[in-house]
């Protein structure tokens, strides 16, 4: 792939995996760690479905204490139609046992009010996953 090709494969990825526009690659971390790394190479990798791949990232966010990828990833997670709002509740008491009750209420308020966005927006949405350029 060209440079502009990767660039673009990652923003493609950004939008399939967090259901949102990839924000533009006006600094160094959004375009080559944002755009290239995480989503062009990280996101679209074999191995793991994308299922998968959102409970090893919420799992993650929320063990950090990341408000801002906590809430991103949660809202991409069932705006997706990924994981469903049950299965997200029932994700905060198991959490809860393995990262504490504090941070679970964060994840649950959290879920709460980006399931409330989901639905003032018209629920989930179904996005194409993204080509590899040339193929």
């Amino acid at each position: 792939m060209t440079p502009e090709q990767r660039e673009q494969y990652g923003r493609d990825w950004f939008q399939y995996t967090m259901t949102t526009p990839a924000p533009p690659s006006d600094s160094p971390y959004r375009q080559a760690g944002i755009a290239n790394f995480v989503f062009g190479e990280m996101w679209s990798r074999p191995g793991l479905d994308m299922r998968t791949r959102r409970w090893i990232t919420l799992a993650c966010v929320g063990a950090a204490d990341t408000v801002v990828p906590i809430t991103a990833h949660v809202y991409a997670a069932m705006k997706s139609g990924d994981i469903s709002y049950d299965e997200m509740m029932e994700f905060v008491v198991h959490f809860a046992v393995y990262s504490g009750w504090p941070k679970a209420s964060i994840m649950e308020q959290v879920i709460r009010d980006q399931w409330a966005r989901i639905e003032g927006e018209g629920g989930v949405v179904s996005l194409t996953k993204p080509a590899v350029p040339g193929e």
